[in-house]
């Protein structure tokens, strides 16, 4: 199952505290978790992003974003997780449920 993270990271930690955080999940192999997998991981000048992976559950992708929460207090200012499909695939859904509804 697809899953789409949009992120923000929080201006008021400093980039070196940020940098700390990520060197400590990445070193040890923490992130991403097992059952996780990163399909896209991208990031702006500005501080924002998303994140797009392939998990079994929306409890292991709440794993991987808390993990961020756990090893940095206030690492993110926001984040917005969804289930996500490819756009094809909802159009067709969508045109299924039409016929369906005879519209």
């Amino acid at each position: 199952m697809l899953f789409l993270t949009y992120w923000e990271l929080n201006e008021g930690m400093s980039v070196a505290e940020r940098q700390q955080v990520a060197q400590k999940l990445m070193s040890a192999g923490l992130f991403p978790p097992k059952g996780v997998n990163i399909l896209r991981w991208d990031a702006t000048p500005d501080g924002w992003g998303i994140l797009l992976a392939e998990a079994n559950s929306a409890a292991d992708v709440d794993q991987a974003i808390n993990m961020w929460r756990a090893a940095g207090t206030g690492f993110f200012k926001s984040t917005r997780t969804a289930p996500a499909q490819p756009v094809q695939e909802a159009l067709a859904q969508t045109g299924d449920l039409l016929k369906a509804l005879g519209t």
